[in-house]
């Protein structure tokens, strides 16, 4: 089977080139959709997203996303009875996971400490995409510490 095309989609030697696929239909849903919102503060264009080269790894897309072994996430879908992190009374959502979760108060130190050479904490999450990706992808390897804990 051959390389399918798509009218109004052009390859290129690197591969297919996303702009036909950012209409303005596009954007403005993204721009206005209430979903999404946990990924929107990462990638608040889509075309940011697409142009970014981005290892995606299961933690990085939880992280980003709010979705995947995360309680807040697992009780939304009536998959266990509380949304309660383990160590304290919040909920274990993504924030959670980035800002508070004390299993992984040594990783966020050397987060914070990545970052702070250039910027302050706490950081808008896209510039942790944009600026500190190679330290943030590393704190995100570390969320397997939940699979643990949980």
């Amino acid at each position: 089977m051959g390389i399918r095309s798509f009218p109004g989609v052009k390859r290129t030697g690197r591969g297919v080139d996303h702009p036909p696929l950012l209409g303005p239909r596009l954007k403005k849903e993204w721009e206005t959709t209430n979903k999404g919102r946990i990924t929107k503060d990462y990638f608040p264009k889509v075309a940011e997203r697409l142009h970014a080269k981005i290892h995606l790894t299961q933690n990085f897309t939880t992280i980003v996303t709010g979705h995947g072994n995360i309680k807040a996430y697992l009780y939304r879908f009536k998959i266990i009875e509380a949304p309660n992190c383990p160590y304290g009374n919040d909920n274990q959502t993504a924030e959670h996971i980035l800002l508070e979760w004390a299993i992984l108060k040594e990783d966020r130190e050397r987060l914070i400490a990545a970052v702070a050479k250039a910027d302050n904490w706490p950081i808008k999450k896209e510039m942790l995409i944009k600026q500190h990706y190679k330290a943030f992808a590393k704190f995100t390897k570390q969320i397997d510490k939940i699979k643990e804990m949980n």
